[in-house]
């Protein structure tokens, strides 16, 4: 199987098998054979915690928190896991500390949390979570304590600048985990589209799909979606499993086109596109639908 697309300068450009990437919905077992509840070696996912009001009852949180392996809290993220449940205990508590709460750093030192200081003013706590994760296994993908797929919640949400400092996290971070760095709040997922390969895209919600109990998760990503050329403009986009397609003969662009509001309508959705942008989708449950 293979895809074209066309740039704007008349260049035909193809992807190959091998240049098929799948992104999955943390609600679905994973394609590549992972049901990320055994947490086998081929697959490991670690979850990132940042300084997010967390709603009185998340399901989201704790959904991610049970499918993960791995679990790191960035600097005021801990404050957010001890206000919510002091159940959740994360493996480790990173960043410059400067929002950490002394009550809540010796409650989870007592718990044998490990507490890591990065003095570092060039990066912020995302930056060093996901760095934490790197130096842990050398993102030797062929090692079996290897993480292939982060998730971070609390990606929105609160300030702007904040925000745009998770949207950096996937252009920065996303080579080094195969594209598999997800941002999640309680409302919203997101991920980064690479550029020229066929990107298939698995969510549990879609518009032609009736949901039958047992079926489908309670709660999961789609249908509405959007694609948004965040950084630079995508000349070219082909899409097939959307509401609204595109056929590579726009550009997306701030000041032109941005693909908002779509909805998915088949339970797979592929994406070609000539440079990067970011696949955003709303968090639903069966009652809203």
């Amino acid at each position: 199987m293979s895809t074209e697309f066309i740039g704007k300068d008349g260049e035909n450009g193809s992807h190959s098998k091998k240049d098929v990437i799948t992104f999955s919905s943390s609600f679905l077992p994973d394609p590549r054979g992972d049901d990320r509840q055994q947490q086998p070696e081929a697959t490991r996912t670690a979850l990132i915690v940042l300084n997010y009001k967390i709603p009185n009852k998340s399901v989201l949180l704790e959904h991610l928190w049970k499918t993960s392996g791995t679990r790191i809290a960035a600097d005021g993220g801990a404050n957010r896991l001890y206000q919510y449940s002091k159940d959740l205990i994360p493996d480790r508590i990173r960043g410059d500390l400067d929002s950490l709460d002394p009550d809540v750093r010796a409650y989870y030192e007592g718990r044998d949390v490990s507490v890591e200081q990065d003095f570092c003013q060039d990066t912020n706590d995302l930056d060093k979570a996901l760095q934490a994760l790197v130096d842990a296994d050398g993102n030797d993908s062929s090692s079996p304590s290897s993480i292939n797929r982060v998730v971070i919640y609390g990606a929105f949400g609160g300030r702007f600048d904040q925000e745009m400092a998770s949207f950096a996290a996937l252009y920065k971070w996303a080579p080094l985990f195969d594209g598999q760095i997800y941002l999640y709040s309680d409302e919203t997922f997101a991920f980064l589209v690479p550029a020229k390969k066929e990107c298939q895209i698995l969510l549990p919600f879609y518009d032609s799909h009736v949901l039958g109990d047992g079926e489908q998760p309670e709660m999961g990503e789609g249908p509405t979606c959007g694609l948004i050329p965040l950084g630079c403009p995508c000349e070219s986009i082909i899409t097939s499993g959307l509401k609204w397609d595109l056929d590579g003969s726009m550009p997306l662009e701030f000041g032109g086109l941005v693909s908002t509001s779509n909805h998915v309508m088949k339970p797979i959705v592929t994406v070609c596109a000539s440079h990067p942008l970011v696949f955003t989708a709303e968090l639903a449950s069966k009652r809203t639908l």
